[in-house]
């Protein structure tokens, strides 16, 4: 199930109210889009340089002695304040940036391979990136997870991206599910397990590994 993201009415109310909250908030809504991570990687990125930068004008408006309260005493408490806030938010935002930007880099590279090399032996993917089984295996199950290769699955056993055969590598987002058609049944093949949409009475055979159903 998809999690719900925050509005965006919601976010802009709460920069207002408690801005650090608010940089949290938009924060998690754009790193919870999925297949947009190094587009929003870099938006976040310059919103963490934007922060830092406010943090360092207060700084050197402190250390200046810039800021003054109304009786012409110190605000050297505010202007701390001010630098962690600004600073902390800066600091967290570039963080979740590089991040995110480093998994978009990471999928946009396993999926160059596969299409590439039309492969899905685990191992030879994995030599290709190059990584140890263990993370590539990881790794295409996380990319499963987030809706990439659709119908897809990781068969440890075989060590192998088990897809269609009619699947296009290239398409990985899942689109909206279709009503199934009353004339099709579901059948699951006797060679390798999976399940398949077969037409009763047609020539049908099993989209993952080819066998007769």
């Amino acid at each position: 199930m998809q999690k719900k993201s925050f509005s965006w009415g919601v976010i802009i109310v709460m920069f207002f109210v408690f801005f650090p909250v608010g940089i949290w908030m938009l924060v998690k809504k754009m790193t919870d889009e999925k297949f947009n991570y190094i587009k929003n990687g870099k938006s976040l990125r310059v919103l963490a340089w934007v922060l830092i930068g406010f943090a360092a004008i207060y700084l050197i408006m402190g250390i200046t002695g810039e800021f003054k309260t109304i009786n012409g005493s110190s605000a050297a408490g505010g202007v701390i304040m001010m630098i962690l806030i600004f600073g902390g938010s800066g600091a967290f935002t570039f963080y979740k940036a590089n991040s995110y930007i480093r998994k978009g880099t990471k999928y946009q590279r396993y999926i160059s391979i596969i299409n590439s090399s039309h492969d899905r032996l685990i191992d030879r993917i994995a030599a290709a990136y190059p990584t140890s089984f263990e993370q590539a295996a990881k790794d295409l199950q996380s990319m499963l997870d987030d809706g990439y290769f659709t119908n897809a699955y990781v068969d440890l056993n075989r060590r192998e991206l088990i897809m269609p055969k009619t699947a296009a590598v290239n398409i990985v987002v899942n689109q909206p599910a279709v009503a199934a058609n009353p004339q099709t049944k579901s059948v699951k093949c006797k060679n390798c397990g999976a399940t398949n949409t077969v037409v009763p009475g047609a020539a049908n055979e099993c989209e993952y590994c080819g066998s007769p159903l």
